[in-house]
């Protein structure tokens, strides 16, 4: 094969290598953000090369659709723009509509004023030539095209590890193109040298492809080992072959074609033997390369085992093991961890490790691991996530342990101060309220204003008596399913009165048919305290407002009891919901201490959550009726 075929077949390697890589990304990739424009893109670069083809090989009207497909280069540039800011997170749809209808302007342009011709150069019939006004063309792509680069370039500092590798290799990539391209330029210049560079435009898509995907898929990685071990398998096995044939020459059988059948079929076998031989050795360098960190040591597996063993929490337990896997194999690996089981096809779109509890029985838990995208690694790569995913299900299963007995001494610990506080407190009540009936009685004679405030101290004594009983004492529930909306109107109606005589008003928003499973009494109590919080931060206040929510979540009832008052200070928001915490004057410190015990008796949980337009807002989950 001369220079020229070597062009040629060049050419022809490269239109079928861009649209099998469109198509690829676009299946394959499409999700991932600007691949499908990088496809377009592609599919582009096959357009041109096979338009230089036809231009070449083919007759006067095949040249000129030929020509045809090598103008569509404006449009391509745009291709390639659409992709980096798409891939930059800076796309702004019309702004790229309006390149696209410059770029078709511009195609029209060179086809209605013929800016190329088709000109003998060299040994080639037919070459594309820009005369003068024909560089207006590409003048727009190659601006286009610098334009995209110092885009990249400029977000290049303040990108993430992983984006700038990738925008390093696309620049890369970029830089090989255009100079495989370069002195394709050589004819319009009228410098008389062979377009060699145009050899390596193979190459140009390829490169471009791995450099954006090798960090986000494993299949990539994959092709790549495949590729590479082959590309070098196939020049080691042509340097052989000329060594043998260089051998045979010297001893007068130069002329290979007047050799037996035998003799080249031994010298055939013997090649396939040497490619055999070499294979392994070669794909497992390449491995190597392509997969660092595919193989594993003693040493390797006791740190692993030792710092997943040490996380104390569930994001610690997260973070060291993404670490640890990432460092090993050298590219993003990320680790989830669900207690809810495995998570849906839909949670995790990147190749991850999925580390998951699956209950087995009521008082059992087990762990499991799943490799998730993992279907393009080595089987070597597998292994390794294999083995890591079985000791971060191990470690998984003993923080899990862990963790119950904690909660579990917790609540032994909580319930012992409780009946310990409870003995207390009913000791109290008892010396107390005889002392507080006394006072009471001798203060009938008293004048009516000191009878206020007696009646008023004594009313707040046996209110946080009655508080403190309520705290320490057993919470027996009786849930049965209740109406929602019909709970709240009540409540809300004996609200109401006081309410409007300080000025505040309050609505509801209840979704219908809305049941729980809960105990009525114990309800109105967590709603009664929290709504009468609310009134007391709002006394005084303009245009004050309550708010109340009652909706299904995630197969729960969720209520929020909003308000516009002045809020809770940062500093009180830790121990708010511990008792003796008061945020406002009068208090006992015991509301929301009990608010949040007869919410955790239903199974559910209370929180501080920030709602727009409303600067303090509560959360509770309780049981919904099926």
């Amino acid at each position: 094969m001369n220079t020229y075929g070597l062009y040629f077949f060049s050419l022809a390697l490269q239109g079928i290598i861009s649209p099998l890589l469109a198509i690829w990304l676009w299946v394959k990739a499409g999700q991932q953000p600007g691949m499908k424009a990088l496809a377009l893109f592609c599919v582009g670069i096959g357009l041109w090369a096979t338009g230089q083809l036809a231009i070449n090989l083919g007759d006067a009207r095949t040249s000129e659709l030929g020509k045809m497909l090598v103008n569509t280069g404006p449009v391509n540039a745009v291709f390639f723009l659409h992709f980096v800011l798409r891939f930059l997170g800076r796309l702004q749809p019309a702004r790229i509509i309006a390149w696209y209808a410059v770029a078709l302007l511009v195609v029209l342009g060179i086809t209605v004023f013929d800016m190329g011709n088709l000109l003998p150069w060299l040994e080639f019939q037919r070459y594309y030539v820009f005369p003068v006004w024909g560089w207006i063309p590409g003048i727009f792509v190659s601006g286009l095209s610098t334009w995209a680069y110092l885009l990249l370039l400029m977000a290049w500092p303040a990108a993430a590890p992983k984006k700038r590798g990738q925008i390093l290799a696309v620049c890369l990539a970029g830089v090989w193109g255009s100079a495989s391209t370069l002195m394709f330029l050589n004819a319009s210049f009228g410098i008389p040298i062979f377009p060699y560079s145009v050899i390596l435009l193979p190459f140009y898509a390829v490169l471009l492809v791995l450099g954006i995907l090798r960090y986000d898929m494993m299949a990539v990685n994959l092709w790549a080992n495949r590729f590479l071990a082959w590309l070098a398998l196939s020049l080691l096995t042509v340097a052989i072959a000329g060594l043998v044939l260089s051998l045979v020459a010297q001893t007068g059988f130069s002329p290979l074609a007047a050799l037996p059948l035998w003799q080249l079929w031994l010298l055939g076998t013997g090649m396939l033997l040497i490619m055999l031989m070499l294979e392994r050795p070669m794909r497992s360098f390449m491995e190597k390369l392509i997969f660092p960190g595919a193989h594993l040591e003693a040493a390797v597996l006791s740190n692993w085992r030792v710092q997943l063993e040490a996380a104390a929490s569930w994001q610690e337990l997260e973070a060291t093991a993404s670490d640890l896997l990432e460092t090993h194999l050298r590219q993003p690996m990320p680790v989830f961890l669900s207690r809810d089981g495995a998570p849906g096809s839909s949670a995790a779109e990147q190749t991850c490790v999925i580390c998951y509890r699956q209950q087995a029985q009521a008082a059992q838990a087990e762990w499991h691991y799943e490799l998730r995208h993992w279907e393009g690694a080595t089987p070597s790569v597998q292994r390794v996530g294999a083995v890591f995913g079985a000791l971060l299900a191990a470690a998984a299963g003993r923080l899990d342990q862990l963790l119950r007995y904690a909660d579990q001494e917790k609540q032994r610990l909580q319930q012992a101060h409780l009946t310990e506080l409870g003995g207390l407190a009913a000791t109290v009540a008892h010396e107390l309220r005889n002392p507080l009936n006394i006072i009471s009685m001798a203060a009938i004679s008293c004048p009516a204003e000191v009878r206020n405030d007696i009646r008023e101290q004594i009313e707040r004594a046996d209110h946080l008596i009655q508080d403190l009983l309520s705290y320490s004492g057993e919470v027996r529930l009786n849930c049965q399913p209740v109406d929602v909306a019909e709970l709240i109107d009540n409540i809300v109606a004996q609200l109401r009165p006081p309410a409007m005589a300080n000025g505040v008003q309050i609505s509801s928003e209840i979704e219908q048919n809305l049941h729980g499973n809960i105990d009525r009494m114990r309800t109105e109590q967590i709603l009664n305290n929290l709504l009468n919080n609310a009134l007391a931060m709002l006394r005084g206040r303009p245009d004050a407002r309550i708010h109340i929510e009652a909706a299904t979540h995630k197969q729960m009832l969720r209520l929020r009891i909003c308000d516009n008052g002045p809020g809770i200070p940062t500093e009180q928001i830790t121990d708010l919901f511990q008792a003796f915490k008061s945020r406002r004057p009068g208090g006992t410190g015991l509301g929301l201490a009990i608010v949040r015990r007869l919410v955790e008796a239903h199974g559910g949980s209370i929180a501080l959550v920030s709602n727009s337009g409303w600067n303090c807002c509560f959360e509770l989950y309780l049981p919904k009726s099926p």
